[in-house]
């Protein structure tokens, strides 16, 4: 894995947090589910990243 992977690798664990705290309210607000499209976005965001790592083993 190059340096690029690896920030972006973080950077998606680091988003993933902040939506699934932001989306729920865990910790600051009356807990409520996560929302449909914060799971889509959390999809997407996750699909990218795998797409990337395989795209970067295969070089």
């Amino acid at each position: 894995m190059n340096k690029n992977i690896v920030v972006a690798l973080v950077i998606c664990v680091v988003l993933s947090a902040a939506v699934w705290i932001g989306s729920t309210g865990w910790g600051y607000a009356v807990y409520r589910p996560i929302r449909n499209y914060d799971l889509f976005s959390l999809a997407i965001a996750w699909i990218g990243v795998i797409f990337a790592l395989v795209k970067d083993h295969r070089k």
